[in-house]
């Protein structure tokens, strides 16, 4: 069943609703994004229900479609990708991005703080950073991951611990901007 128009459909977004499905790819402050957040909040919010697994690997077309058409070498990091509700929607989005130029490392970057950001202020996200610790390879490049980009805290604080530990950051790539 079509989670969007409800027909029958084998996949979590049938065919029909899929096309309508239009990234507009965004590059901004070291940024990727394909959608803004209102158009696709409902398919996000997924990521707290057990078949958002489903929802997350349609989702992930975009994501393999970048990697695809990337050239240089890397390696892919998903921000804090501990399996939640049964899956980990930003593991999803990264070995969506596996390719011949592109590797993904999983479970290396975990928040050690798991305060939930969701709807929360800037002020709130200011006062309860994530503490992020890395346990990956040293002296890579590598390319974060996230769904969604609200504020750039979650990905600065990622970024600025990577770099501590001899990870050179190219950017990151987001499924969805505020």
């Amino acid at each position: 069943m079509c989670i969007i128009c409800g027909r029958f459909s084998f996949r979590a977004i049938c065919n029909k609703c899929k096309s309508f499905l239009k990234p507009d790819i965004e590059f901004k402050n070291e940024v990727v994004s394909f959608y803004d957040y209102e158009e696709i909040e409902f398919l996000i919010k997924y990521k707290y229900e057990k078949f958002g697994s489903r929802v997350f690997w349609e989702l992930s077309d975009v994501f393999r479609k970048f990697a695809e058409n990337y050239q240089k070498k890397a390696f892919v990091i998903p921000i804090d990708d501990r399996i939640k509700n049964g899956f980990s929607h930003t593991a999803i989005l990264a070995k969506s991005m596996h390719s011949k130029n592109l590797i993904p490392l999983f479970g290396v970057l975990h928040a050690k703080n798991e305060v939930k950001y969701a709807g929360k202020s800037l002020e709130f996200r200011l006062n309860n950073p994530r503490n992020f610790k890395y346990t990956g390879l040293k002296n890579i490049d590598a390319i974060l991951v996230d769904d969604v980009m609200t504020t750039g805290l979650t990905l600065k604080e990622a970024k600025e611990v990577l770099t501590k530990n001899g990870v050179n950051v190219l950017f990151s790539v987001v499924l969805a901007k505020r």
